[in-house]
Order: C-alpha cells, then sequence, then structure tokens
C-alpha cells in the first residue's frame, strides 16, 4: 500500500513517499499439506520532497546516505498518530 508522511528530518520538512506491507505471519500447514513460511515488514521509499513554500523539489537522489534514518522517522511518526 502507499503512504506518505511528513517528518522533521534534521530540522527539515520532507515529504515522504512509500510503500509499506505489513508482516505476514508463518503458516505451518494449509488444509492440502503445504505451509507458508511468512513474510517479514517492508518499506520501500519512493519519493522523497522538500516543501518549500507551494513548491516540491525532488531530493530523493540527495538523502540516499540518510535512508535508514528517514526509513526510522517514518516509523516514529507512524507510531505517533
Amino acid at each position: 500500500m502507499n503512504y506518505t508522511s511528513y517528518i522533521d528530518f534534521k530540522g527539515v520538512e520532507l515529504r515522504v513517499e512509500y510503500d509499506y506491507q505489513p508482516e505476514e505471519k508463518a503458516v505451518m500447514y494449509d488444509s492440502d499439506g503445504s505451509g507458508y513460511p511468512g513474510c517479514p515488514e517492508s518499506v520501500d521509499i519512493t519519493a522523497i520532497h522538500l516543501i518549500h513554500g507551494k513548491e516540491k523539489i525532488d531530493v530523493m537522489e540527495l538523502c540516499e546516505a540518510y535512508y535508514d534514518e528517514i526509513l526510522e522517522a517514518i516509523r516514529n511518526s507512524a507510531s505517533d498518530e
């Protein structure tokens, strides 16, 4: 599912668009004898914009070095809601 979060990152407001897949639990056995190993949670950032007035400035490439920190900020903003 596609989501958008506004985060304060190092004193700058960023608009981050991302795809989120929640964790899927493992199923040991289905009725036909098969199972499913499950799937971990995943967050894939698709766009990062700097908001300046009415203008959106694409800063995805500039933020690549901070990818993990931005993911953590998204998780923190989601837990605040």
